[in-house]
């Protein structure tokens, strides 16, 4: 009798054995993965968690490169505003002639201060508001709380690419485009007394030279653009790596687990035919002696 109960339990473990194979094949092939927890394979679990875990960092990393990207794009626009004023500053004093004193008075000073209304235009394009880095790469440190530097992770080694500040403000450590003053507007206290040509070829000369500085600048932050947009494309092609890794080793064959299936079937039916015939043997031998 101890026998036949042995082979009973054996038959019944082999049969919640079978049961348990079937549920895990049924539920790849419903969900289409291989591995739905730990406990489906401990070890290519483990790795699908850490190709999962790099893809997510990558991700986030470049979520923070995607946000610096946009305040570099909006300081460029910038700079390309800030060109066109210089532009137009220097049209206006290459066609401003060194009049006679008293012709065309009014005409002169509403130009020349049209100067100062465009030089004024540059410094709001370069004044930060809080948290924009865009305009804080631009803007005068000595008159606004900035840093000399950004430092930026680029990877998910946390190596670190640094954002130089780009001074393109109208004061000396930017483009230096001094202030027309009052003095420069008349001359022997005469209200639009002439400026010299020499004064207006000066003038002309150093806004030449403003803009010759905002291009280098502007070249220095597409530099820093570059690296920044290298980075995100790296970032994403090992992101896309380890994402589609860990796809990989989840993925169920389809086949396969359908094969598995046929066969859990015929261990479950051979199982519970065991399990029958064993009971059925008990029930004989019960019989015989009584």
């Amino acid at each position: 009798m101890d026998g036949i109960r042995t082979a009973i339990d054996r038959a019944l473990i082999g049969a919640e054995q079978a049961k348990a194979s079937m549920d895990a094949a049924t539920r790849r092939i419903a969900t289409g993965r291989k591995i739905n927890a730990a406990a489906d394979d401990p070890a290519r679990w483990a790795f699908t968690q850490k190709a999962r875990s790099v893809d997510g960092h990558l991700q986030a990393v470049n979520a923070g490169l995607e946000s610096v990207a946009i305040s570099i794009r909006g300081a460029d626009q910038a700079m390309a505003a800030i060109e066109e004023h210089l532009d137009q500053m220097i049209e206006i004093v290459k066609l401003f002639p060194p009049y006679p004193e008293g012709d065309n008075a009014e005409e002169r000073i509403k130009m020349l201060r049209s100067f100062n209304g465009i030089r004024q235009l540059i410094d709001q394009l370069t004044v930060p508001p809080r948290d924009d880095l865009g305009q804080a790469i631009m803007a005068d440190p000595a008159s606004n709380d900035v840093p000399d530097s950004w430092p930026v992770i680029v990877n998910e080694q946390g190596d670190v690419k640094t954002i130089r500040r780009q001074e393109v403000h109208t004061g000396p450590t930017g483009l230096n485009i001094p202030e027309l003053t009052e003095a420069d507007l008349t001359e022997d206290g005469q209200a639009g007394g002439p400026l010299s040509r020499q004064k207006l070829d000066d003038i002309a000369a150093n806004l030449e030279n403003a803009k010759a500085v905002l291009r280098q600048r502007r070249d220095a932050l597409g530099s820093d653009a570059a690296a920044v947009a290298r980075a995100k494309s790296s970032n994403a092609e090992a992101a896309g790596f380890h994402k589609a890794y860990a796809e990989k080793l989840e993925a169920a064959d389809v086949n396969e687990a359908a094969a598995q299936v046929t066969s859990i079937q015929l261990k479950q039916s051979l199982a519970l035919e065991s399990l029958g015939s064993i009971t059925s043997m008990r029930s004989e031998l019960v019989a015989l002696l009584k």
